[in-house]
C-alpha cells in the first residue's frame, strides 16, 4: 500500500514539474529592428502616456515579464521625440523590487527617452499577486488632474484578476469624459488572459487589445505607436505658387514655375537687383530719370545692365516692368510719365539682348505708394521702378 502510494505521488509530482517545466521553458523577446518614427512628421493625438506593467508572481513563467518590459522598450524605440508626460506604475512586485502592490517606477514628468528605460530598469523580478484594481485606482489619482487626452497602455498575461480592474477603468473612463483610451497588450497567450484584456480594452471605446507576440517587427510597433499617440501626418502647409516656400512665409506669391527662390519665397535671379517687397515686387535701385521725362539717366545703365545679365541667366523668367511716381501734379500727366518710363527701361533692356516678349511696360502713377507724398524724401522714394515677375 505504501509502494502504491508513493508511487502516485512520485508520478503526481513528474507531472508537476513537467508542466511547471514546459511552462518555464518559452521563448525569450526577439531581438528588435526598431522603425522610428520621425520628431514632427505626424500630428500629436495624446498629451499624457501613462504605461502599467503587470510584474505579479504569473509574469515570473515562460519569459514574461522580459517579453512586456520589451514591449515598452521596443514603444519607447519608436516614437517621435512629443511634447507630453509620461508615467510608468506597475503592480505585484516581488520584494526585491518593491514592497508597495503597486508602485510608480516611472512619476509623471515631460518625456524624454531615457524615463521609461529607467523605469523597467528597477522591474528586474516579478512577484505577489494581481492587484491591477488597486493599480488603476493609483493612476486614477495620478491622472486627477490632467485635461488633456491620455493614452493608457496596459502590459500583463490578464490572469489571477478579478472584476476589480473593470470597475476601475469605468471610474476613470468617466472621470476623463472621452478623453481616456486604454490600450491592453497581452503578455503570453492564455485564452482567459485574452478575454480579460479584451474587456477591459471595450471599456473606453477608443482602446484595442493587442499581443506582444503581434508586436515583435519594427514595422508593427510603429504602427502599434501610430495608433496610440499619433493622430496622422502632419498637413502640408499651403504652398500656392509650389515654390517650396509656405504662403504664410512667402513675401513674393506668385513665383514663376522653375525659378528658384529664397528662403522668404522671393527669386534668386531677381534678389540682387533691388529690394523685395511684401506685394512680391522688386525695387530696382539706381534706376533714375531726366526730370519729367522719360529719359534714363547714365547712373541708371548699372543697375539695367545687371538686371539684363539676371534675365539671360534665367530665360524663363518673365517681368511686368512697373512704373510709379510720387503725387506731385496732375494725375494723368503722372500716369503716362510713368507708363512712359517703364517703356524706357523695358526698351534699354531689349538692347542688352532681352525678348520683348519677356517683358510687360506698365504705368501705375501715383496709385501705389510706398511712402509719404508730404516730405521730399517720401516722393524720392515713391519715384520708382519695379520688377514683377509673372507666372
Amino acid at each position: 500500500m505504501m509502494n502504491h502510494r508513493l508511487k502516485c505521488l512520485a508520478a503526481a509530482m513528474l507531472a508537476f514539474l513537467m508542466l511547471h517545466g514546459c511552462a518555464a521553458q518559452g521563448t525569450p523577446p526577439p531581438a528588435f529592428n526598431a522603425q522610428p518614427i520621425p520628431s514632427g512628421a505626424w500630428q500629436q493625438k495624446a498629451d499624457y502616456l501613462y504605461f502599467i506593467l503587470d510584474a505579479s508572481s504569473s509574469m515570473d513563467a515562460a519569459y514574461k515579464l522580459d517579453t512586456a518590459r520589451s514591449v515598452i522598450a521596443n514603444f519607447n524605440q519608436t516614437m517621435p521625440n512629443l511634447n507630453l508626460t509620461v508615467a510608468l506604475r506597475t503592480f505585484g512586485h516581488d520584494n526585491a523590487v518593491s514592497m508597495k502592490s503597486t508602485d510608480l517606477m516611472a512619476k509623471p514628468q515631460p518625456y524624454t527617452a531615457k524615463v521609461l528605460p529607467d523605469g523597467l530598469a528597477r522591474v528586474t523580478r516579478a512577484g505577489g499577486y494581481s492587484p491591477m484594481g488597486l493599480a488603476l485606482k493609483d493612476a486614477a489619482e495620478d491622472l486627477k488632474s490632467v485635461t488633456g487626452p491620455i493614452a493608457m497602455v496596459i502590459v500583463s498575461d490578464g490572469l489571477d484578476m478579478a472584476e476589480g480592474p473593470m470597475a476601475a477603468a469605468q471610474a476613470l473612463k468617466e472621470s476623463h469624459a472621452g478623453k481616456l483610451c486604454i490600450y491592453t497588450v497581452q503578455a503570453g497567450d492564455a485564452p482567459e488572459g485574452q478575454q480579460f484584456l479584451t474587456r477591459l480594452a471595450q471599456v473606453t471605446g477608443c482602446g484595442r487589445a493587442t499581443t506582444a507576440a503581434s508586436l515583435v517587427t519594427g514595422a508593427a510597433m510603429n504602427g502599434f505607436v501610430k495608433e496610440v499617440l499619433l493622430a496622422g501626418p502632419v498637413a502640408a502647409p499651403l504652398d500656392s505658387d509650389k515654390d517650396g516656400v509656405p504662403d504664410d512665409r512667402d513675401k513674393c506669391p506668385g513665383t514663376p514655375p522653375g525659378i528658384k527662390v529664397e528662403d522668404n519665397g522671393c527669386p534668386l535671379a531677381i534678389g540682387p537687383i533691388g529690394t523685395a517687397t511684401a506685394a512680391g515686387t522688386y525695387i530696382l535701385e539706381g534706376v533714375q530719370f531726366e526730370t519729367n521725362k522719360a529719359d534714363l539717366k547714365k547712373s541708371s545703365y548699372s543697375a539695367l545692365d545687371n538686371a539684363a545679365e539676371i534675365m539671360k541667366k534665367n530665360p524663363s523668367l518673365k517681368v511686368e516692368i512697373q512704373g510709379h511716381t510720387d503725387a506731385s501734379g496732375k494725375h494723368d500727366y503722372n500716369t503716362q510719365l510713368s507708363q512712359r518710363r517703364a517703356e524706357s527701361v523695358k526698351a534699354y533692356l531689349e538692347t542688352k539682348g532681352i525678348e520683348a516678349n519677356r517683358m510687360i511696360a506698365k504705368g501705375y502713377g501715383p496709385d501705389r505708394p510706398i511712402d509719404t507724398n508730404d516730405t521730399k524724401e517720401g516722393r524720392a522714394r515713391n519715384r520708382r521702378v519695379e520688377f514683377k515677375p509673372l507666372q
